[in-house]
């Protein structure tokens, strides 16, 4: 999608793949990439870069394992439960500012769902999209999700850019605007 986006626009762009959220900001922040794909709005991100329109909604969901027989919504599940999320996720940030016990922090959602699957944790939270890209039809039977939170998916970029380039954010926003009306 976000390949439909850029070849939309006139704008030159690479693509280039980094191991997690934290070192997507961080490059950002230190000049070395102009923006960051696919991410939910926050304000650590909002003082390096500028939210595009959203591209979709990102639903932040509990996965847990078909027999599992915990709660998201008790108070008791909040302090006792085993959870899971990816390590510099808004997913994770929510947990921790909201006091949940989280108990793994994996840089991947491959990690994240193996340790769902191995019992090492009792629920994961985390993005829809990004949990269940790693699993088949199938493979996604074997969970049961509750969706907590619904927010926006755009692209950030950053202010340095931007200030550089100032039609950008309206020729990218006009793009994702057209590929959303298709």
């Amino acid at each position: 999608m976000i390949r439909r986006v850029l070849e939309n626009t006139d704008i030159p762009y690479k693509i280039t793949i980094v191991k997690d959220y934290g070192t997507a900001v961080h490059v950002v922040k230190v000049h070395l990439a102009d923006g960051l794909f696919l991410a939910s709005q926050n304000k650590e991100r909002d003082s390096i870069a500028v939210f595009t329109e959203p591209l979709m909604i990102n639903k932040w969901s509990w996965y847990m394992l078909k027999d599992s027989n915990v709660t998201p919504n008790s108070e008791a599940f909040k302090l006792q439960a085993g959870i899971g999320s990816i390590k510099d996720t808004n997913t994770s940030k929510w947990l921790m500012s909201n006091g949940y016990a989280v108990k793994a922090l994996p840089v991947d959602a491959h990690a994240l769902v193996a340790m769902l699957k191995s019992h090492r944790i009792d629920a994961a939270f985390v993005a829809d999209a990004v949990f269940e890209h790693e699993l088949s039809t199938h493979e996604l039977l074997q969970f049961k999700k509750t969706v907590q939170v619904e927010k926006p998916f755009g692209i950030y970029i950053s202010h340095d850019y931007l200030s550089k380039n100032p039609v950008t954010l309206d020729i990218i926003n006009r793009s994702i605007k057209n590929i959303n009306k298709q």
